[in-house]
């Protein structure tokens, strides 16, 4: 854990994007073939790149994906090429930020129409204490087929 940060996530399908939703970035995920290895592309609106980052994801325990600890390399555009090059899967996604109570939450829309809010707390004891509003109905934290890889249909 010398290098890795430990995310405590909870996930939620809703209908559509909320309003209130702001600042939309385009993300584009690779999920390299055999690995926990992701490429992250982030792009504004207007395609101007933000960010390129290689991640690594591992489970703090084995049968939640709840509490992952996540390491982040950050590249640069040749080094991006050559890790996109690596046989993987792509997701692609809309993402906006969204005021959740005190919470900032990401929302993300895929091509087929899913839409996943997701926020980060920071601690075990601030997601386990955490209620969430009543628009919040149909939670996916612990339902594999929404992690990202399964979604990219890379595990």
């Amino acid at each position: 854990m010398k290098y890795a940060v430990v995310e405590y996530e909870r996930r939620w399908r809703l209908p559509g994007v909320p309003d209130g939703a702001r600042d939309l970035r385009r993300i584009t995920d690779r999920y390299l073939d055999g690995t926990r290895l992701r490429l992250r592309l982030v792009e504004s609106a207007d395609g101007e790149v933000l960010q390129r980052k290689l991640g690594h994801k591992r489970r703090t325990a084995a049968a939640s994906p709840a509490a992952v600890m996540h390491t982040s390399l950050y590249l640069d555009e040749a080094e991006w090429a050559a890790l996109s090059a690596l046989p993987g899967r792509d997701l692609v996604k809309t993402r906006w930020l969204l005021d959740v109570g005190e919470w900032l939450a990401a929302v993300d829309e895929f091509a087929d129409g899913l839409v996943l809010l997701e926020i980060d707390f920071g601690s075990d004891d601030a997601m386990q204490g955490f209620r969430p509003p009543a628009w919040l109905v149909e939670e996916v934290t612990l339902d594999e087929a929404f992690t990202g890889a399964r979604l990219a249909g890379a595990g």
